[in-house]
């Protein structure tokens, strides 16, 4: 079942980033939500986990399936809804993480992953680029944004298992290019630079922490 969800979930990411490159919207509105939803069967399913740790894992992929919903939609309202949909959804991640244990050795590369990720145009490109579009309220929103991510990059780090680390450092990578693009300008690559980092990066966190890699 596992690996049948994995492989649907591939499939249904590949056309998604098609639909992106191709600006196929309404192949677009299926494929990126379809795609989480078979990531939470994913984290459902996979592995051999401890209840207390799955459930957060599980809460953690439906919200960012809510969050991907959100993020449909372009308006202002919408992002501000998926924004704490994925921050919410970073502290559910963070918290399986934990659960499934934490080695302040293994801690020490997230920390200067995400010192590296946010030194380096964040703080002082879209950080500013925030509060100037949406005043201090935005900025602190974005701000507190970071901070939750860089505790799921951290803890997904933190518990040795180097897929989940890595699909953690991805999932933020996207989000930073998202920010950048939002607030700064656009980047190369466009709008797959978002989505095929946050898909692999989400795939590799579940099959990661639930060790089903």
């Amino acid at each position: 079942m596992v690996t049948v969800l994995v492989l649907l979930a591939g499939v249904v990411a590949v056309v998604d980033w098609w639909a992106v490159a191709t600006h196929r919207r309404r192949a677009e509105t299926i494929c990126k939500p379809l795609t989480m939803a078979l990531l939470v069967g994913v984290a459902v399913t996979a592995g051999d986990m401890a209840g207390d740790a799955r459930t957060w894992l599980v809460v953690g992929a439906i919200l960012g399936l809510v969050g991907d919903v959100a993020l449909l939609d372009d308006g202002e309202t919408a992002f501000m809804v998926g924004l704490g949909a994925f921050a919410l959804g970073h502290i559910a991640y963070a918290v399986a993480s934990v659960l499934v244990g934490f080695d302040p050795a293994w801690a020490t590369i997230g920390i200067v992953f995400v010192v590296a990720l946010l030194g380096f145009r964040f703080a002082t490109r879209t950080l500013p680029g925030a509060i100037a579009h949406g005043g201090p309220a935005l900025g602190g929103a974005v701000a507190f944004y970071a901070a939750v991510i860089s505790a799921m990059v951290i803890t997904a780090w933190g518990t040795g298992i180097v897929v989940a680390g890595v699909g953690a450092s991805l999932f933020a990578i996207s989000d930073w290019v998202l920010g950048h693009r939002r607030f700064v300008g656009p980047l190369p690559g466009g709008r797959l630079a978002v989505m095929v980092p946050y898909h692999v990066g989400q795939a590799l966190l579940v099959l990661g922490v639930t060790r089903a890699i």
